[in-house]
């Protein structure tokens, strides 16, 4: 019988050692790109149902008809960093609204639609027709009177 020689056996050893390590670091670095790679779009996800929070909320304010009064209370920061509600268009008669947010991985922009409704910006805090997130109160407050959605942001 032929015996392999002891340090045969171990350069062996030595070499599948080796390879399956190679494989396991390869196989890491691969999953942690791929992870990586998902993290700003899970970002951008939650900015997104962000805005549509706020969309979701005038879209139910308009619907409510007059006399419908509802305080919404924002998150005033998405991952630790502040975000932009732009309004201007709704004060000048169009439907829709913009969110702007930079967050880590770049800047998010996205425009939001809403029924078409006599929008009023009202508040020292909604100045320039913009809602600063981390200022003020994070309470925005809706009040339909029938013929207009006057929306204020709390102190």
């Amino acid at each position: 019988m032929n015996h392999p020689e002891r340090g045969q056996v171990a350069a062996e050893f030595m070499l599948y050692t080796a390879v399956f390590m190679f494989v396991v670091i390869a196989s890491f670095v691969v999953i942690s790109q791929l992870q990586g790679s998902e993290i700003p779009l899970r970002q951008n996800t939650v900015a997104e149902e962000t805005g549509e929070g706020f969309a979701s909320i005038l879209t139910l304010a308009v619907k409510g008809g007059e006399g419908f009064t509802y305080s919404y209370a924002f998150p005033k920061t998405i991952f630790g960093l502040p975000y932009v509600i732009d309004l201007n268009e709704l004060a000048y008669g169009k439907d829709t609204f913009i969110m702007e947010w930079a967050g880590p991985y770049g800047n998010f922009s996205y425009s939001y639609a809403v029924p078409a409704y006599d929008y009023r910006i009202a508040g020292t805090c909604l100045s320039g027709n913009r809602l600063l997130s981390n200022q003020c109160s994070n309470v925005l407050v809706l009040n339909n009177d029938g013929k207009k959605l006057t929306i204020t942001q709390g102190e």
